[in-house]
Formats: structure tokens, sequence, C-alpha cells
């Protein structure tokens, strides 16, 4: 199988499940990657797809009539016709959608992957309404990474027979549980900080976990932009500095081993002004994967990856003093929170190990060219 797979960014730091994607991939096919913007680009090494004069046409006619044409197209043409592609493995609703023509054109399978904001954005299926509706009647498959984003592209026009619920797996071997039972009293946020992951609502949380145990301390992981100023603000605020720490990005072992001594991991998600939800959080389920208990919301595929009251706890969006007082349970029950940490472990194992998701993809790109 020669297979291209397409992404909006080659390095997009929270990305990480489309590099893992793409190095899964490498074990079972020829992977070609094209990257840089909604409609893809460049190759892999940042060569230009068309050649600059082309690429300079495409940026003026965009320009003035708002959409691809054929100096935009002609680049990737080429390299899928170059490189005698045989499926088309295209991240992103948006960039799938941007993708749908040429695909056609050349009678090359396409599947498609939503993540999340693709799915969700009111303002993105709204502009993206005809091209999403050309992309679903032309997908082989349309693969989500959650029962709830199923939902609302039935809603907004997908086959339901097309649809597959594949969530991002976890690298089992590298995410792997903590030994022993934790004394300490730390907590794990790992994410941006943007409104659909709802930081201000887990600072909120754990400011009244220190009204109990002021020994105990907020770490939060992740690029200092978007929601990271107002954050800070009510951080300080709030006069808890000493027992917060924004760490900003770290690479994933690190974001391991602080998982190794964490108590619990906290993410109170929930749907954005504008729409957007999550897909399922892979930072979740590396979490609870490395044994940690989950306290995180009723929302989008996390009510998949935790089981309420068995690997970690669910409440509803914005009811932070929920939140609050189950991370004040798990102070006051280690053992508890050890035992529902080894069940999201073993639910990690058998829902949503990287290799078995990875494989169950290569077979439904397997299926799509032998459908072609």
């Amino acid at each position: 199988m020669r297979i291209c797979i397409t992404r909006s960014e080659k390095h997009a730091y929270s990305e990480t499940f489309i590099r893992d994607q793409i190095s899964g991939f490498s074990e079972f096919a020829d992977v070609y990657t094209i990257h840089s913007g909604r409609f893809p680009e460049r190759e892999e090494n940042g060569t230009l797809l068309s050649p600059k004069p082309f690429w300079i046409l495409h940026k003026i006619i965009k320009t003035f009539v708002g959409r691809n044409n054929f100096f935009s197209n002609y680049g990737v043409k080429k390299y899928l016709k170059n490189n005698k592609i045989d499926i088309v493995l295209s991240n992103y609703g948006i960039s799938a959608s941007h993708m749908t023509p040429v695909c056609k054109a050349l009678n090359i399978p396409l599947v498609v992957i939503f993540h999340g904001h693709d799915a969700t954005n009111k303002k993105t299926l709204i502009k993206y309404k005809t091209k999403y509706q050309r992309l679903f009647k032309y997908a082989s498959f349309i693969i989500v990474v959650s029962e709830e984003m199923k939902k609302g592209l039935i809603k907004n026009g997908a086959n339901p027979k097309k649809i597959r619920v594949v969530p991002c797996g976890v690298d089992t071997s590298k995410f792997k549980p903590q030994t022993k039972t934790t004394s300490e009293k730390n907590f794990l946020a790992v994410g941006r900080f943007t409104s659909k992951k709802g930081p201000l609502f887990t600072i909120n949380a754990f400011y009244q976990v220190l009204q109990k145990f002021p020994e105990a301390t907020l770490t939060m992981v992740g690029k200092k932009n978007g929601l990271f100023e107002a954050c800070e603000k009510l951080v300080n605020d709030l006069k808890i500095q000493s027992s917060v720490t924004f760490t900003g990005i770290l690479e994933q072992n690190a974001i391991a081993n602080l998982m190794l001594n964490s108590l619990a991991f906290v993410q109170h998600s929930v749907t954005a002004p504008n729409g957007d939800m999550e897909g399922t959080p892979v930072s979740v389920m590396e979490a609870s994967s490395c044994g940690l208990p989950i306290i995180s919301t009723l929302h989008g595929g996390i009510k998949d990856a935790v089981i309420h009251n068995k690997s970690g706890f669910l409440v509803e969006e914005t009811h932070f003093n929920d939140m609050a007082n189950y991370m004040i349970k798990l102070c006051e029950n280690p053992e508890m929170a050890k035992e529902f940490g080894l069940n999201g472990r073993k639910h990690i194992e058998e829902n949503y190990n990287q290799k078995k998701q990875l494989t169950k993809l290569f077979n439904l790109a397997n299926e799509a060219i032998n459908k072609a």
C-alpha cells in the first residue's frame, strides 16, 4: 500500500497523535506525507508541491475568488500521481474537504479523520457545509474519535454507514502505570489553554482542595497562550502561586514522568462558546494508561474513555464544585486512587491501545482500496 497522509502542520506540538499515526503506518505501508495549511502545500521536507509561479498564482487567485483553483490543485495532483498513491488518509475534515476534488479527479479513495473542532465549531460547520456534503459523499470512510462526534456528524449530513469510531490510541509501553500508592497530593493537567479545556474551572476546583489540603499542588502543562494569562491572573488573585506550576510545553517523556508522580489527572473540558468540543483527549488516555484516576467532565469522548466510579469521576460541565469534591475524595483515599488508576490502565489496554487502533485504520484503508 502506498498511502498519503495529510496534516495541517508539520510541527504542531499538540499533535503527537498524528506523528504517532505516521510512524505506526510506516510499519504497514509506504507512507508519504504532505502538510502546511488547510489544503496541503508542501512535502515532508518542506518543498513546495507546485512550481513557485503556480503557488504564487494560486495565492493571488484565491485572494480574489476565495477558493482553490487549477493552480492550487496542480501540485497535489502531480504529487499523488508521481508517487502512485493508492489512498489518501486526511487528518481533519477541513483538509479532507479540500482534498476531495483532487482525489475524485484521480479516482483515489479518500478516508477522513475528524478530530474535534472540525466536527463541532459552529462557524466551520456553516462555512464548510457544502464542501462537507461533497466530502461525505465521496469519502470511503469517515473516521471519528468518539460516539458523541459520530452523532454530531450524522446530524450534519454524514452517512452513518460510512462512519467508524476509532479514537487515537496510546503507546501503553511508553505510558506505564506507577507501581506504588502515592501519599502525595499532586494533581496534573495537560492541554492547551483553550476554552474547551476549561483550565479556569480546573483552577477554581483546585483552590477548594487547598482549603482542606494546603500541601496539595497542581501542575499545568501546555503552551502559554490562549487563556494562559487569564489562568495566571486567577492564580495570582487567589494567592496560590506557590501551589500551581505552569511548565509550558513538555516532551512526552517528561509528561509521562510527571504522571508517575501525580495522584490524579484533572481536566474540566466544556463546550466552548463557538461550539468547539473535544474528541477523545489524548492526554486523558495517556494519564489513564499511566494508572492515574481521571477527574473530568461528561463531555465528548471522555465519557467513553473514563468509567465513572471505576476509573475516575465525571461531573457535569462547569460544575467545578463537584470536581473539587472528587479531588478531595482522592486526597483522602489514596488506595482508591490507586485502584481506579489500575482499572483505567486495563480499560486503555483493552480499548485504546495504539497498535490496535492503527491496525483498525490500516484495515479500513485496505477495504477502501479494494472497493475502489
